[in-house]
């Protein structure tokens, strides 16, 4: 095959990629490269490169004498002194793997390339809400404490009703006779008593509505009577003797 290229090619990344450019147009195996043809093609391309008066990168120049190398190891006789079975290391196995390497990653940067070209350009924007409508700070002393807790309750209450609590209540009830002779034990002691204050020595809620229970049983009973000064307030117990006082 003649030594002879024309080159009509944009400007190569870098010595490699022009290596692999001469191997992949002629067809040549890259893990069988004719050393000598090769480098003769790399040298007169330099040359077509310096009679243009272009600019070549310095690592042109050092690939090109790494090629001189290859070439004058390649031709260099072997050593008749070596035994026959110990096999020489290849001149050019470290110009392929630098030659695969490369390959390799110019392939990678290939396929992002193209998966950037297919991606849509997007483009971020600002949202587009009028001054206006931006919720603003109020100025201060607008709005009062009051009205903050008011808001703050209506919120409360909406939630509530969307999330309606659910409360379970262990109760251990406590038999009404137990209570009932727990008043009747407190009477004797005191003719008047507060319902409240005997709440207070109960333990759980279940002892309190036994414990109101246990009041009206002994009011049906004709007991007791009971006495509330004011709605909501305290009861007041007191003893009926047995002539109905």
């Amino acid at each position: 095959m003649s030594n002879n290229l024309t080159l009509e090619l944009p400007n190569f990344e870098g010595p490699l990629d022009l290596l692999l450019h001469l191997i992949k147009s002629q067809k040549i195996d890259i893990y069988d490269i004719p050393i000598a043809q090769i480098t003769s093609q790399y040298l007169s391309y330099l040359h077509q490169m310096q009679k243009l008066n272009l600019k070549i990168a310095g690592e042109y120049f050092v690939m090109s004498s790494m090629l001189l190398r290859i070439k004058s190891q390649s031709l260099l006789p072997q050593n008749d002194f070596t035994d026959d079975e110990q096999i020489e290391d290849d001149p050019r196995d470290e110009l392929v793997q630098q030659l695969v390497q490369y390959s390799v990653f110019k392939k990678i940067s290939a396929y992002f390339k193209e998966r950037n070209d297919q991606v849509p350009i997007t483009a971020a924007k600002e949202e587009s809400v009028p001054e206006t409508k931006k919720v603003q700070p109020l100025p201060l002393g607008q709005v009062t404490p009051t009205e903050l807790a008011n808001t703050f309750i209506v919120i409360l209450q909406r939630l509530k009703i969307r999330q309606p609590d659910i409360v379970s209540v262990d109760v251990n009830e406590t038999p009404i006779t137990d209570m009932i002779e727990f008043l009747r034990q407190r009477l004797k002691k005191r003719h008047h008593i507060s319902f409240f204050v005997c709440c207070d020595k109960l333990r759980n809620v279940s002892d309190v509505i036994g414990l109101f229970l246990a009041l009206l049983e002994l009011c049906k009973k004709q007991e007791i009577k009971v006495e509330q000064a004011r709605t909501f307030g305290d009861l007041e117990l007191e003893s009926i003797d047995h002539d109905g006082k």
